[in-house]
């Protein structure tokens, strides 16, 4: 019996990472996004109460997003560290991007906005692509020794992939860009990894 507890510790975040690619939109973002949230808590280098807070921004301004009237959130991910937003993704005109970052801005505590926001639609095939990569990197960082994956955020558009979050030195951090480097597709990496001793 422990050998099976153990065995479905070690497996349960890549199959949650894994099953989330089989559900649509908002859906598997919640599900994954909630399970990420949850594990990397323990492993971040934030306090609990610095994560917390950066988990309810996030929230409010996707919830915020999916009200908005004519405005593909599905599209777009939103990533808040200290109260930094970032925002990838995908949106078809310009003013869309303008309004989603006024909608960042909008919340207590966000202190920036950066926005990688591609102006367009994503193909299906891209986005298939993207949703793979990110698969394939996150599963490659928590299996790897010297990165803490769990601290790692994931996001891929256009097979660009973005990594945020926390590492403990330069060696972490140069690990996780040539882990996501050495993922079949990966076109760059864009290494926004901060270094918390």
């Amino acid at each position: 019996m422990k050998k099976i507890t153990a065995l479905s510790r070690y497996y349960t975040p890549t199959a949650l990472i894994l099953a989330g690619m089989l559900l649509n939109g908002c859906v598997a973002t919640a599900i994954v996004g909630g399970t990420a949230a949850a594990g990397s808590a323990a492993f971040d280098e934030r306090s609990v109460g610095e994560h917390m807070d950066d988990v309810a921004i996030a929230a409010k301004i996707k919830t915020r997003m999916i009200a908005e009237k004519d405005f593909p959130s599905r599209w777009i991910s939103v990533e808040v560290l200290r109260g930094d937003v970032t925002l990838t993704g995908y949106l078809p005109h310009q003013n869309q991007i303008d309004r989603a970052i006024i909608i960042c801005r909008s919340f207590k505590g966000v202190k920036t906005v950066h926005s990688q926001v591609k102006l367009g639609k994503p193909s299906t095939n891209s986005l298939i692509s993207d949703s793979w990569i990110t698969t394939r990197v996150k599963s490659r960082l928590l299996d790897d020794p010297i990165t803490s994956g769990f601290s790692v955020h994931v996001e891929t558009v256009d097979g660009v992939v973005y990594l945020q979050g926390f590492v403990k030195d330069d060696e972490q951090r140069y690990r996780a860009k040539n882990l996501a480097l050495s993922v079949s597709g990966v076109a760059a990496v864009d290494n926004q990894l901060r270094i918390e001793p």
